[in-house]
């Protein structure tokens, strides 16, 4: 069977384990298999080109009734083909050409009708290979580079732009090769059970950096990155990186509201401990500039690659000054560009690094970061009026932070700031990230919702960090008990545990959506909060990104936040309906985060994929009973999330393409539709 996840194998030699190697085949599957449901939920071809059918009847088809003519048929194929063919499955028949069919192999899903079945990699038909002598008759698809020409070439190329099939096919490429490295990093397996809050926090951080964003099969690209910098720079590999430091003109940095005194708000003073700082000072008294400049962090990459290059007017007249500073080590998160302390300190730091991730450079923009201070006061409201909301709903504080801006531009935070849409000055910046004091506690665990949609595979072994949470729960009867026992326990604790998860989650942001307001509900960005083995509250970061419908939120007086955007340009942050709003929550929350994790404990413990989704769906159905909606939203969430038979989808690879080698500071997106997970869960009960 494959594997959605990373999975790296050993070397034998004398009966030693040795540099594991990553396991190229589960990797081409992993794309492949995102590549599929890609092609098929964005509706890469008109769907009559597209035929579903079984396995018997497509050999029916073909001459191949007879036992001996079907074996016959199958013959060049691997074992596992021929059993996926013998139990008449579902199969999914596209034309490629007049010559050539696509055979998917496919079994029904939740969050699609269709996914790639684990046994196997889609088939290529050559139709007229009797003519051929070069082509076998049926043979397995080799890569997902293949397959993606294959999808492409049943397109109208005249639809498409040439730049940006580069543009994605050099993504890929890149991912394939990312995975590949990531697959053999040598990642902790046993996350929960650190000393120390913070190094839980770092390690947690690995295991979600491992599969990026779930099911995108660029998530692991970073273009700009060498493979070097890839092993230095990413989370899973838990390099210590040292940020270089420059001293930017006071007359050149615009500051958040928060800070009011630049001289004793400023990074080094929240990052550095009392010893770093006054090394840090001594080199500004030396040059001269500690009263006229401020220290600023840089990501080491974005020192080498673009600061040198941009800035060279600014490093050359002395508005900003090299330094030699260099003595503040972090960690990666799997954000690639939040860095971590390992210490026990409530800061951390947001860094622009200029590479693209999904397609997307990773800038810091002024505009961006004022628009997050709007909605953190949205969200420090909200957490006034709903009493649960206090408790489960906590704040990493954004508040704080520093930019690049001309002097001529450097007080005007309008949305007619020219400076907010140029790409200089969202290269060189930081943002202050501080934890509740609370939190910050070695009785508690920090863990990215995205590390618990993980299965790290190391020498072949599987592990999953709700085997360090469930393992105390767990009932242990006499060792005269049957293994298969113990086995039921421990699923039945880790399903409880996966209940607890989703009433904390799915409760929390039906919560937001009865307030207006959908936060970030990506695995990267909520940090889940365990406490004596049971998750406790919410941890939201990156506040830039929380949408917001304002019928909803002036029902509880929560004023318009009056976001900056563009001019002439409605900002994408304002949701025009409930259904817009609650787009966030299927999309995002139940069919990246939740799917992810669903189908990491499938995996991992073999439980029954309905069973996690039947409790999902308990979890919401109790939300809509106990929290106090009005009657209209009541009703809209249950028509929106149980009723409908389709739920909205995020496009991701189409986007792509269309935006060509535009340079963007956001993820390129559509919306497609799918299936409505629950309906098969209640259809099938």
């Amino acid at each position: 069977m494959h594997t959605l996840f990373p999975v790296q194998t050993s070397v034998q030699n004398n009966h030693l384990d040795v540099n594991p190697e990553p396991d190229i085949e589960a990797i081409q599957w992993s794309l492949i298999s995102h590549l599929v449901e890609c092609f098929l939920l964005e509706q890469w071809v008109d769907e009559h080109l597209i035929q579903v059918t079984t396995t018997t009847e497509y050999l029916a088809n073909h001459q191949t009734t007879q036992a001996q003519d079907a074996q016959q048929f199958l013959a060049s194929l691997p074992q596992q083909y021929q059993d996926f063919f013998d139990q008449d499955n579902p199969l999914m028949v596209m034309q490629i050409n007049q010559n050539r069919q696509l055979l998917l192999l496919v079994e029904p899903a939740y969050a699609s009708p269709w996914r790639l079945s684990k046994s196997c990699l889609p088939i290529i038909h050559n139709l007229n290979s009797k003519h051929h002598v070069d082509s076998a008759l049926l043979e397995p698809v080799g890569s997902a580079q293949q397959l993606l020409d294959m999808f492409l070439s049943m397109m109208d190329s005249a639809t498409l732009s040439d730049v940006g099939i580069l543009k994605l096919k050099e993504s890929l490429e890149v991912s394939f090769i990312a995975q590949q490295q990531s697959a053999v990093a040598n990642i902790t397996t046993t996350v929960c059970q650190h000393p120390h809050w913070h190094q839980t926090l770092i390690a947690a951080e690995q295991w979600a950096s491992l599969m990026d964003r779930p099911f995108h099969p660029l998530a692991k690209g970073k273009l700009g990155f060498t493979v070097t910098d890839y092993e230095r720079y990413m989370a899973e590999f838990n390099q210590p990186i040292k940020l270089v430091w420059v001293a930017i003109a006071n007359s050149h940095i615009m500051v958040a509201e928060h800070v009011k005194d630049i001289t004793i708000q400023n990074p080094a003073k929240y990052l550095l401990d009392t010893t770093q700082q006054q090394k840090l000072m001594r080199e500004l008294d030396d040059k001269g500039i500690a009263d006229t400049h401020i220290a600023m962090p840089v990501h080491p990459w974005q020192m080498t690659h673009v600061i040198d290059e941009m800035y060279t007017d600014d490093l050359a007249n002395g508005t900003v000054v090299a330094l030699n500073f260099d003595k503040l080590i972090t960690y990666a998160s799997s954000s690639m560009r939040s860095m971590l302390i390992d210490a026990d300190t409530l800061n951390s730091i947001k860094l622009p690094i200029g590479v693209y991730a999904l397609n997307s450079k990773r800038y810091l923009p002024a505009l961006k970061l004022i628009n997050g201070e709007k909605n953190q006061a949205i969200l420090m409201q909200a957490r006034t009026l709903d009493p649960v909301l206090s408790a489960q709903l906590r704040l990493w504080d954004e508040r704080l932070w520093w930019g690049y801006m001309s002097p001529s531009h450097l007080h005007d935070k309008s949305a007619i700031n020219p400076q907010f849409y140029q790409e200089k000055p969202t290269h060189l910046g930081a943002m202050l990230r501080q934890l509740p004091a609370d939190l910050c506690d070695d009785s508690i665990r920090l863990l990215p919702m995205a590390s618990l949609g993980m299965s790290v595979y190391k020498q072949g072994v599987s592990h999953h960090i709700f085997d360090g949470i469930v393992q105390d729960s767990i009932q242990h009867g006499s060792q005269d008990n049957a293994q298969e026992g113990s086995t039921q326990n421990k699923k039945l604790a880790v399903i409880a545990c996966f209940k607890n998860l989703c009433d904390v989650f799915l409760g929390t942001m039906l919560r937001c959506l009865r307030l207006g307001f959908a936060p970030e509900m990506h695995g990267q960005n909520i940090v889940i909060v365990l406490k004596d083995n049971h998750f406790t509250s919410l941890l939201l970061r990156d506040h830039d990104s929380v949408r917001i419908h304002l019928p909803w939120l002036a029902r509880h007086k929560i004023s318009d936040p009056e976001y900056l955007s563009p001019p002439d340009f409605k900002n994408r942050l304002y949701r025009e309906t409930p259904q817009a709003l609650i787009f966030y929550l299927q999309s995002l929350g139940l069919l990246v985060n939740i799917r992810a994790i669903i189908e990491s404990l499938v995996e991992h413990y073999h439980i029954n994929e309905e069973t996690l989704w039947q409790e999902a769906m308990i979890s919401i159905e109790e939300s809509l009973v106990t929290i106090d909606f009005d009657d209209d939203q009541r009703q809209i969430l249950r028509d929106e999330l149980f009723n409908n038979s389709y739920y909205p989808h995020k496009t991701l690879l189409l986007p792509v393409i269309a935006r060509g080698s535009d340079p963007h500071g956001s993820m390129p997106a559509g919306e497609s539709k799918t299936i409505n997970p629950f309906k098969r869960v209640k259809n099938s009960g």
